[in-house]
C-alpha cells in the first residue's frame, strides 16, 4: 500500500512539467554552414538596402511603389532581413523625361548625390543585398554615394547586388561593386524587367535558393 501511495504522488508532481514542456514554444535556428561552396545564414543577420523611384516609369505609366522596391520587398518576404530604403536628400521628379535629363547630368558630372537619412548598426549584417534600377545602362549616381559613405563597414560583407531594367542587364551593378571591393565576397547579380516585376516572385525565390540563401521559416508569433 505504501509504494502505491508514493507512485501516485510522483506521478501528481509530475503533472505540471508535462504541462510545460507541451506549452514551449521551439525556436527554429538556421546555423552558418557551407554548402557545395555557397554559404547559408542566419536571417536575422540579411539587410536588404535599395533605391526605387516611385512617379512615372518606364512602360509601367504611374506608380506608388518604386519596382525596384517591389523586388526588394520579395527578397525581404523570403530572408526575413531587415531593409533600408536610400532616399535621396532632394526628391527626383515625378516626371519621367526630367528624372531623366537630372540622370543625365549627374552622370557627366560624377556627382554623389546625397542621402537623407543614415543607415545604423551595419556591422550586425553578413550578407548586404544592394539594388537599383538601371538608368542609362548602370545604376543611378547614389549607389555611388552609398557604397563610398558605407566603404569600410561593407569592406567585409558578402555583398549581394539585384535591380530592375528595361532591356540592359544588371551587369554593371556587379561591375560597381568590383570596382569599389575588389577583394569582397560578392554573389550571383540578378536582374527582372521592371514592367514584370510583379509577376517575377518565383523566379526571383529561385535565384536566393540557387545562391544558397535560406528561406525564412521562423513563426512572427511571440
Amino acid at each position: 500500500m505504501k509504494k502505491f501511495l508514493i507512485l501516485i504522488l510522483n506521478l501528481y508532481m509530475a503533472l505540471p512539467l508535462l504541462s510545460c514542456e507541451n506549452n514551449t514554444k521551439q525556436e527554429s535556428i538556421i546555423p552558418e554552414k557551407e554548402s557545395n561552396g555557397k554559404t547559408e545564414t542566419v536571417n536575422n543577420k540579411i539587410l536588404i538596402v535599395y533605391f526605387s523611384r516611385t512617379g512615372e516609369n518606364y512602360a509601367v505609366g504611374n506608380i506608388n511603389i518604386g519596382n525596384t522596391a517591389i523586388m526588394a520587398s520579395y527578397i525581404q518576404d523570403y530572408t526575413g532581413g531587415a531593409s533600408f530604403e536610400i532616399i535621396p536628400s532632394i526628391p527626383y521628379p515625378d516626371d519621367y523625361d526630367e528624372t531623366c535629363k537630372i540622370s543625365q547630368q549627374e552622370t557627366a558630372d560624377n556627382a554623389r548625390p546625397a542621402i537623407k537619412y543614415q543607415l545604423m548598426d551595419l556591422e550586425q549584417y553578413s550578407i548586404v543585398f544592394v539594388g537599383c534600377p538601371i538608368w542609362y545602362g548602370a545604376p543611378p549616381m547614389i549607389i555611388r554615394t552609398f557604397y563610398e559613405t558605407y566603404r569600410n563597414e561593407l569592406a567585409n560583407k558578402t555583398i549581394v547586388p539585384f535591380g530592375t531594367h528595361e532591356g540592359s542587364g544588371v551587369s554593371s551593378c556587379t561591375n560597381l561593386v568590383k570596382e569599389y571591393f575588389p577583394n569582397g565576397v560578392l554573389l550571383e547579380t540578378f536582374g527582372v524587367r521592371g514592367q514584370n516585376v510583379k509577376i517575377s516572385r518565383e523566379k526571383i525565390e529561385d535565384w536566393l535558393h540557387r545562391i544558397g540563401i535560406s528561406k525564412n521559416n521562423q513563426s512572427n508569433n511571440d
